[in-house]
């Protein structure tokens, strides 16, 4: 979102990197506290700081550490790479003969893309596990194997249930030579009463971008008094993130990213307890035996 912001807080220290709970790193960090303050905007000088005191120590050491040059690239490959390679499987016989290939099936080709291909040590594949979690939604589906990439270089956020469905509804709605539209009702921006009702409201915006983006790319499936009429959504949704953000200290906390970050936390700590155990781990694992007696200290104001 193109928006002003004077200060980050970050809820958590801690993420899912689609195999397991990792800490953010100082380039994650530099990267999320960048978008406070901007030139020529209200906020020309930007702010960040932690809701939790325990995490703050690290904020201060990610924040004062030099980025690291880049040591690796990552290499995406186009549609035409797999549709070569899912060709040569078929014509070497590279897949087991009893079994039936399907070279529009983008999900398994993209396993045995994966597993066969050879890269050096300074580059990597990239987006695989995003593009085989997509390919898996749309494989059923009578698309060319083109089009199923094109989904899969879709900006969505594969954890949004609502953005996998609406992806998965454009997607037949093209496998059938259909049109497709977005519900005003669905996408229908109202004033937040609650910071969870304004990331709600961002999830709004990010699915109509995605249903624009789709349109783009597919514009046999859209119409476009459709497009305009999501355009005009998204413009209304903006707005009321704006005001929304602007009263945000009027907005009540749910606890319950509170209850996140204690889970993301814990699972942290038991990988690197399984593993290594260091003296950063202890302190945690204490903090973790009376979190629960801190959850109620925590307002808006407190942040």
């Amino acid at each position: 979102l193109n928006l002003s912001i004077r200060r980050i807080i970050f809820n958590s220290m801690f993420k899912s990197n689609g195999e397991k709970i990792v800490q953010l790193d100082h380039s994650s960090v530099k990267q999320i506290s960048g978008r406070a303050g901007r030139r020529n905007s209200p906020y020309p000088n930007g702010e960040v700081t932690v809701r939790d005191p325990a995490d703050l120590k690290h904020l201060q050491q990610c924040m004062s550490t030099e980025i690291r040059p880049v040591a690796k690239a990552g290499l995406l490959p186009t549609a035409s790479h797999f549709q070569l390679f899912a060709d040569s499987m078929r014509k070497h016989g590279t897949v087991d003969a009893n079994e039936n290939f399907d070279e529009t099936d983008l999900h398994k080709i993209l396993l045995q893309f994966n597993d066969m291909a050879r890269l050096r040590g300074d580059y990597g594949l990239c987006r695989m596990t995003q593009m085989r979690l997509i390919a898996r939604w749309v494989d059923d589906l009578q698309l060319t194997l083109p089009d199923k990439y094109s989904f899969c270089m879709a900006p969505v956020n594969e954890t949004d249930k609502r953005s996998m469905k609406l992806l998965k509804q454009f997607a037949s709605k093209l496998a059938f030579n259909a049109t497709t539209g977005v519900n005003r009702r669905e996408f229908f921006a109202r004033q937040p009463r609650s910071l969870e009702e304004l990331t709600v409201l961002c999830a709004q915006f990010h699915r109509l971008e995605l249903f624009l983006w789709l349109c783009q790319k597919f514009p046999t499936t859209s119409n476009m008094i459709e497009e305009q009429q999501a355009t005009k959504l998204k413009e209304e949704c903006i707005s009321v993130i704006n005001d929304g953000l602007s009263k945000a200290n009027q907005l009540s906390l749910d606890h319950c990213y509170l209850r996140r970050d204690r889970n993301l936390r814990a699972s942290w700590a038991k990988e690197k307890k399984d593993g290594k155990v260091d003296d950063e781990l202890h302190e945690f694992i204490a903090e973790l035996d009376d979190f629960d007696d801190t959850l109620q200290q925590y307002e808006v104001d407190d942040i």
